[in-house]
């Protein structure tokens, strides 16, 4: 895989695996959506009912998917935590007047690490619920990533 594609698989695994969170039932995707009119998120919340709506999850599909999101969540939670506390200590040394270059370069080393080891994990949960995927719904999410995000989804392939 080369380093281009790396930030599509990440956009794909935060779309997709946040879109698989949402309520299924239209019912409460539409008490979602109106509760969330005056949030500037509301067009994501709609793209991401019409996704589900579009890839015609089965209820055996929704219930694994939702069993892979609740195994995944805290970890993801966790391990975004703990970077966004590395990058906060990185910003406090780089402000820093005093602090070693060296010591920098250690802690960059090291969100770059947890940065990597929270795309592992986020691979890995896309991967299991890619599983539950038909190879259509793996085709019509590809197609509904690319259109959502111009440009982004080129040199993907046609599957998840």
């Amino acid at each position: 895989m080369s380093y281009r594609s790396v930030p599509v698989i990440i956009a794909l695994l935060l779309s997709l695996g946040s879109a698989i969170a949402l309520p299924i039932s239209s019912a409460s995707c539409m008490t979602l959506a109106q509760a969330d009119t005056q949030s500037p998120r509301r067009s994501r919340l709609q793209r991401k009912e019409n996704w589900l709506q579009e890839l015609n999850l089965n209820k055996e599909q929704i219930q694994k998917i939702q069993a892979i999101r609740r195994q995944y969540q805290d970890r993801l939670t966790q391990q975004r935590q703990s970077v966004k506390q590395a990058q906060q200590a990185l910003k406090d040394l780089m402000a820093s007047g005093d602090a070693p270059s060296e010591q920098i370069r250690q802690k960059f080393n090291q969100v770059q690490t947890m940065q990597q080891t929270l795309a592992d994990t986020r691979m890995e949960s896309m991967l299991a619920i890619r599983n539950v995927l038909t190879v259509e719904q793996r085709q019509k999410m590809t197609e509904l990533m690319q259109q959502s995000k111009p440009g982004r989804g080129r040199g993907m392939g046609a599957d998840l």
